[in-house]
């Protein structure tokens, strides 16, 4: 599966795409939305089932050959992740599989262009249980049980399904028949029900009970120390190596950290810190191997948190570039800091933290700066919440 890009990269990843001046299987061009249901949620599909197994993209405001048109001013409803989202989600899609889809705009040639990105996954085919059809005009109508994919720059027929080639590849593709061993063990991670249930502080392994010889194993373990422990009651922790493993061999390795003192687990978050303007925070990605690792000891969800229930400032984002817009707007709203940082030193809880770091010695980095990030990324989140809504 490809990472997301950021939207620089994007940029010259559809840059080149209109270079070429032609349509292929993961890249469609379009010239103006359209306000036919039907084809826009065929588009989407055949998309999602390229066979490619590529990332796909819809760029609208561009014709045929690649020619930059804009989108500006188009006089139709413009896609947005959470409308995309939304039309997706109200399908009736087998399985409840359904295609996953953002939307950037981009600037290219003093025009917007909307590039609907669809994710390239293994859930694949998608397809419906019930035929769609909100026109009632049969040319248009698509059908239950149809497999429509994308081969070059031509979509299946509506009144057809894909062939047997094309449909046994997004099957395979689903059951990760044709995945390497360490491919096969990412995509496995992905559905905690299906490994046996074990107690991380004494049994220590799990196993993937559709395909036992794909093991989670946690040595023993030692004592350490992170300025993320004081947000626990007990600032005691310990690190213990984590290894994934396929037969006898070690596909994968990270830590798992039992924090307060063994009654939190979280695998290894990653550190980030910009000296510029003082940003220091612990993060987990979900799209990464401590992502896909965090619901095994979070109870099935992305969060980590203390004994009480509440949440501790590690921060939590889809993928890189996720994170790479909270730090943009961190840069862009470094005036609120003053305000945050008067607030959190009010704070009471927080004083008994900054009390028991200041028994042990603070490190140059320390609970004041994370719980100034941990603020910010509060704060981002509700900003991101209202534009959603908008």
């Amino acid at each position: 599966m490809e990472h997301d890009v950021s939207e620089k990269n994007l940029k010259e990843i559809i840059s080149e795409l209109l270079r070429l001046g032609y349509e292929g299987t993961y890249w469609d061009f379009k010239e103006d939305y359209t306000d036919c249901r039907e084809d826009k949620l065929i588009d989407i599909i055949c998309m999602a089932n390229n066979i490619d197994g590529h990332q796909a993209y819809l760029i609208y405001g561009a014709d045929d050959n690649g020619n930059v048109k804009g989108i500006e001013k188009t006089k139709y409803s413009r896609y947005t992740t959470k409308s995309v989202t939304e039309f997706l989600r109200s399908k009736p899609f087998a399985g409840d599989y359904i295609p996953k889809a953002t939307v950037q705009t981009l600037e290219i040639e003093n025009h917007e262009l909307d590039i609907v990105i669809i994710k390239n996954t293994n859930n694949t085919p998608y397809y419906l249980t019930e035929a769609y059809s909100p026109s009632h005009d049969v040319k248009k109508k698509l059908y239950a049980g149809a497999i429509y994919t994308r081969v070059n720059d031509i979509n299946t027929p509506r009144i057809q399904t894909a062939n047997i080639e094309h449909t046994e590849f997004l099957w395979r593709k689903r059951f990760g028949i044709d995945l390497s061993p360490s491919q096969k063990l990412l995509h496995l991670l992905e559905h905690t029900e299906d490994w046996s249930e074990t107690t991380w502080d004494s049994d220590r392994h799990s196993y993937n009970l559709k395909s036992p010889e794909y093991q989670i194993i946690v040595l023993d373990s030692d004592e350490g120390y992170e300025t993320l422990s004081y947000f626990y009651d007990d600032e005691k922790m310990l690190y213990a190596p984590l290894q994934l493993k396929y037969l006898t061999t070690t596909l994968y390795e990270t830590e798992l950290w039992y924090m307060d003192m063994g009654r939190c687990l979280i695998p290894k978050p990653e550190i980030r810190y910009k000296i510029e303007n003082g940003l220091f925070y612990y993060y987990i990605e979900k799209d990464s191997l401590s992502g896909k690792l965090l619901p095994f000891f979070a109870y099935g969800k992305y969060q980590c948190n203390n004994r009480s229930g509440q949440q501790i400032p590690v921060l939590i984002f889809d993928n890189s570039q996720e994170r790479f817009e909270f730090e943009d707007w961190f840069s862009q709203n470094e005036n609120l800091r003053d305000n945050i940082e008067k607030e959190i030193l009010q704070n009471a809880i927080f004083q008994h933290i900054r009390a028991k770091e200041e028994k042990i010695g603070k490190s140059q980095c320390g609970v004041l700066e994370l719980a100034i990030a941990f603020a910010y990324y509060k704060n981002w989140q509700k900003t991101n919440n209202h534009l959603s809504r908008e």
